[in-house]
C-alpha cells in the first residue's frame, strides 16, 4: 500500500469505523500518520464539559448527538479563565495544522447565576403540583400534595452548604476570567495563526449539569437558569472575542454557527466585519427577536456585517426560540430588520446576495410581504426549510406566499408546524391564535407537488 497515491489513502481512512483505528493507523510510518491526523483532528472542540459526558436531555434548538461508540470526539475540556494553558497544549502536539472545524463552548462563570438560581427555586416553590405519580398509598391527596410542598420549601436550606461554597469557588472563576481577558485574545490569535486550514467555527454556550459539579443540589440544569435573565449567554461575547483573534491572526473562515445569538449585544467592529468578510454559511440560532418585530428600528450592525458577507454567502439559517423553536414569539416580525438595505431608513429594501441558494427559517412569526420580497431578491435562491414559521398577514397565508416565490426555486420542505391566518381579528398575534396550515392545502393548479418523506414533506415544482 506504500505505493497508493496520498488522495486514495485519505479515502480509505475515511472509511476507517472509529477513533481507535485512526489511530493505529497512524503508528505504521509516518505517511499513515500524516493521512490519519486529517480526518482524526479535522474538528477541534474547547469545551466545558468532558467529552465522555452527554449534553444536558434539553439543551438547544436541536438535540446535540451522541458520538457512536468508539468515537470520543477531539475535545479538550477546556475552561475560559484557562484557555491560554490550553492552547499552549495543542500548539506543542503541532494538532492544530489539521482543524477544519472549531467549536467553542468553553466554562464560563457568569456573574448573578446563583442568585437566578435561587430565584428559580422560589418561582418553583409556587409551581402547581403534578399529582400524577404522587401515589399517596392511603394518604389524602392534599397530604401529598403537602409534602411536597414543603420538600420544596425546604430545599434551599438543604443545599445552603452546597450554595455558598459553589458561590465561592463561581468568583474565583470570574476575578481569573477577567485578569485573562487580554492573555485569553493572544493564546487564541496564536492558535489561529496555527489552523492554516480552518473553515467552520461553531459557537455555543456551556451547558451543565450542576449536580455533577457539586453533587450536593437536587437538580440544576444550567440552560433552564440562564435562559431566564435576558442576555445571559455568552456566545455574542465569544463571538466578538473569536472575531478579534481572527483578525489579529488575519484568518478567515467560510462557515459560522453561533447558537443562543443576542443581537444587542454585538458590535460593529473592524474585527467582526473581518469575520463576517467571505462568509458561504451562516446560522444563528436566537432566543430573543425583538429587534426583528415589524415596529422595531433596524438592527443596523447586523445589516452592515451582512453587508459584508454579501458577495460569498450561498446558506443562511435563522432558528429562533432557542430550545423552544416550537413556541415562537408574539407579533409580527421581519427579516428586513437585519437583512434589508442600510440606506433605506424603512427597512423595506432587501440585502440581495448574488450567490444565495439556501434558506432555512425557523421559529418565528413573520409578516408575508417583507419576506416575500427577501426571497424574491435573491437571484440565485433555489431551497428553502420552513419549520415552525406562522405567517401574520391576514389573506397572505402559506399557498400566497409558495406561488409567488421566485422561479428559481427548485424545492422546498416543511420539517415542523407551519400556521397561517389569524383566527380573529382582534386577537393576539401569536401562534395558538393562527390557523394551522396542513402543507398539503395547497390550490388545485399549483405550481407545486408535495413529496411525503420520512422528516417532513418536501415540495417540487410540477411538471
Amino acid at each position: 500500500m506504500d505505493s497508493l497515491p496520498p488522495e486514495l489513502l485519505a479515502k480509505i481512512a475515511s472509511f476507517l469505523p472509529s477513533t481507535a483505528d485512526l489511530i493505529s493507523m497512524r503508528f505504521v510510518n509516518k505517511q499513515y500518520a500524516a493521512i490519519a491526523s486529517r480526518p482524526l483532528f479535522e474538528l477541534l472542540r474547547f469545551s466545558g464539559r468532558r467529552q465522555d459526558q452527554t449534553p444536558p436531555w434539553n439543551f438547544g434548538p436541536t438535540q446535540e448527538a451522541a458520538l457512536p461508540e468508539g468515537h470520543v470526539g477531539r475535545s479538550r475540556t477546556v475552561e475560559f479563565g484557562k484557555l491560554p494553558e490550553v492552547v499552549d497544549e495543542v500548539l506543542a502536539s503541532s494538532l492544530a495544522r489539521y482543524t477544519k472545524t472549531f467549536i467553542f463552548d468553553p466554562a464560563y462563570y457568569r456573574e448573578r447565576f446563583w442568585q437566578d438560581y435561587l430565584m428559580q427555586l422560589e418561582t418553583e416553590m409556587h409551581e402547581p403540583v403534578d399529582e400524577v405519580g404522587l401515589g399517596p398509598d392511603g394518604d389524602d391527596w392534599e397530604a401529598a400534595i403537602e409534602r411536597v410542598l414543603e420538600h420544596r420549601r425546604t430545599r434551599p436550606e438543604r443545599e445552603a452548604e452546597t450554595i455558598n461554597a459553589a458561590q465561592t469557588m463561581w468568583n474565583e472563576r470570574i476575578a481569573e476570567q477577567k485578569q485573562n481577558e487580554e492573555a485569553i485574545l493572544v493564546a487564541l490569535a496564536r492558535l489561529f495563526r496555527a489552523m492554516a486550514g480552518l473553515e467552520r467555527i461553531e459557537v455555543k454556550p456551556w451547558v451543565f449539569d450542576g449536580r455533577l459539579l457539586f453533587p450536593g443540589l437536587e437538580s440544576c440544569i444550567s440552560y433552564g437558569i440562564d435562559v431566564q435573565r435576558r442576555g445571559s449567554f455568552p456566545s455574542t461575547y465569544f463571538l466578538e472575542i473569536l472575531a478579534r483573534a481572527l483578525h489579529a491572526a488575519d484568518r478567515r473562515i467560510k462557515h459560522l454557527h453561533v447558537s443562543e445569538f443576542f443581537a444587542q449585544q454585538l458590535h460593529d467592529t473592524p474585527a467582526t466585519r473581518h469575520l463576517f468578510t467571505g462568509l458561504q454559511q451562516i446560522r444563528i440560532d436566537l432566543i430573543h427577536v425583538q429587534f426583528l418585530a415589524d415596529e422595531a428600528s433596524k438592527a443596523q450592525v447586523l445589516v452592515e456585517l451582512f453587508k459584508c458577507a454579501q458577495p460569498t454567502l450561498r446558506r443562511l439559517s435563522i432558528v429562533a426560540g432557542g430550545k423552544w423553536p416550537n413556541l415562537p414569539a408574539r407579533g409580527g416580525h421581519s427579516l428586513l430588520k437585519m437583512l434589508g438595505d442600510g440606506t433605506d431608513e424603512t427597512g423595506e429594501t432587501p440585502l440581495v446576495f448574488p450567490q444565495l441558494e439556501f434558506v432555512q427559517l425557523g421559529g418565528l412569526i413573520l409578516s408575508t410581504p417583507p419576506l416575500l420580497q427577501f426571497l424574491r431578491a435573491q437571484p440565485s435562491l433555489k431551497r428553502l426549510e420552513f419549520s415552525n414559521i406562522y405567517l401574520s398577514t391576514p389573506d397572505a397565508g402559506w399557498p400566497t406566499l409558495v406561488e409567488a416565490l421566485p422561479t428559481s426555486v427548485e424545492g422546498w420542505k416543511v420539517s415542523g408546524p407551519l400556521g397561517h391566518e389569524p383566527v380573529n381579528a382582534d386577537g393576539p398575534t401569536a401562534y395558538n391564535w393562527m390557523t394551522t396550515w396542513i402543507p398539503q392545502e395547497l390550490y388545485p393548479l399549483s405550481c407545486w407537488k408535495a413529496i411525503p418523506r420520512q422528516y417532513g414533506t418536501y415540495f417540487a415544482r410540477a411538471s
